[in-house]
């Protein structure tokens, strides 16, 4: 029971210890602010949209200032910083990186010999999801001032995200299965070469030679009386 309780407290202490702080929310919020600037210098066709999402979080982070209760105030902290991890923004900041994952998992999918023609069909349909879903990317990335409707922004990087990731999984579903056919393939393959070895082993001890128990000589396989002191093969 000792042992039990010492476990819970580990990991209680574990959980707290890892979750967010005071200290470590006001690093996140500076590292944000200067994502934000980078994310301006990269994207400067979304400058507009990056800077009101900045406001926002701004407005969420200046309340949290005002609150005493620390839990209260953290949780404001927390929600400030998420506004410019997550959702839109947040997509918008690991596009890149979803983009440069898909494509490798792309490569690999190529790379795979296909087990049946429903995979293989099932395979040149993820083509396709993934070179719609690098597209809309495209689209988002290389928007231009002229195309740009700060109205329009967060749906076209939310579905451009959603396209990248539903691609992605697709790929890492195919290669999953492929993986598994392929790894069925050859469970069989080595089942089938072991029987095959099993069935010559007993063909071979079937004729083998056999010692007499009384006197050891080796006798053929099919003998009734020792060759050497005649005792029968029952003996």
């Amino acid at each position: 029971m000792k042992k039990l309780l010492s476990l819970l407290v580990i990991a209680l202490f574990a959980t707290y210890a890892c979750g967010p702080s005071l200290e470590s929310e006001n690093e996140n919020w500076t590292k944000n602010l200067d994502a934000m600037n980078s994310l301006k210098t990269e994207y400067p066709v979304y400058a507009t949209f990056i800077d009101q999402k900045t406001a926002e979080a701004k407005k969420i982070w200046d309340e949290a200032s005002s609150i005493s209760n620390e839990e209260k105030k953290l949780d404001k902290m927390v929600a400030a910083n998420d506004l410019l991890e997550d959702n839109t923004i947040g997509n918008l900041r690991n596009m890149k990186d979803k983009i440069s994952s898909l494509k490798s998992k792309k490569e690999s999918l190529l790379g795979m010999k296909t087990p049946n023609y429903q995979v293989e069909q099932r395979a040149k349909n993820a083509f396709v999801t993934v070179e719609n879903a690098l597209r809309n990317a495209d689209k988002v990335i290389y928007l231009t001032n002229e195309e740009y409707r700060i109205e329009e922004v967060p749906g076209n990087i939310d579905r451009a995200w959603t396209s990248l990731k539903d691609a992605y999984k697709e790929v890492e579903i195919i290669i999953d299965n492929i993986n598994k056919e392929n790894k069925s393939v050859a469970d069989e393959k080595t089942k089938k070469e072991q029987d095959i070895k099993d069935e010559t082993k007993k063909a071979e001890e079937a004729v083998a030679d056999v010692k007499c128990e009384y006197c050891g000589t080796m006798n053929a396989h099919d003998f009734k009386k020792c060759k050497s002191c005649g005792a029968p093969r029952d003996k």
